[in-house]
């Protein structure tokens, strides 16, 4: 079973959290939500009250096939200062292509501070985002692969986004089984 722990926290941006969650877990996926806080429960961009499964500080993240960063403010705190732990299983598992490292919008730029974007990774987010940083590894598009970095631009890309990752770990005819259940395909 694909383990994926998903890093959050307070000002987490709400559509990129809670739509790949939904996709993944419907897909069978095993889906944790980390909370970088001191606290399992985060308010979200929006508003809306989360309940995460754990706090990074008590997490093993040896134990994921895929750490996941959804964007909004909250990505500000994905940093040496907050998320130790994160950085530091990041930094040493990056080149690891048994491990995907995946982002959407803002949270990209996690990559690049975390000095894990190499000049061969192509990498998405919220435009704007890579200017005067990671430029060179900047693709225009909505979802981007690149070795075991999967990224996306912004929260009207969060269905796209699973179901790419769905096919990543598994394959194109189970991301299209899920996306048809859901209605996304007729």
């Amino acid at each position: 079973m694909i383990r994926i722990a998903v890093m959050v926290a307070n000002e987490t941006e709400d559509t990129e959290l809670v739509v790949p969650v939904d996709i993944w877990r419907r897909a069978g996926f095993l889906v944790k939500l980390i909370s970088v806080e001191k606290k399992k429960n985060v308010i979200l961009s929006h508003g809306i009250k989360v309940s995460c499964d754990e706090v990074l500080m008590k997490e093993n993240l040896v134990q994921y096939h895929a750490i996941y960063l959804p964007g909004g403010a909250g990505h500000n705190q994905f940093n040496e200062e907050v998320a130790p732990r994160l950085v530091a299983f990041a930094k040493k598992n990056y080149k690891n292509p048994k491990i995907a490292f995946m982002a959407i919008c803002a949270a990209t730029e996690c990559f690049y501070s975390w000095g894990i974007l190499e000049p061969n990774i192509k990498v998405t987010c919220y435009p704007g985002v890579q200017e005067n940083k990671f430029d060179t590894n900047y693709v225009n598009q909505d979802v981007v692969v690149s070795k075991n970095f999967i990224t996306a631009s912004g929260p009207g890309t969060a269905s796209r986004f699973a179901f790419k990752v769905i096919e990543y770990f598994e394959n194109a005819s189970k991301a299209k089984a899920v996306a048809k259940e859901m209605l996304f395909l007729k």
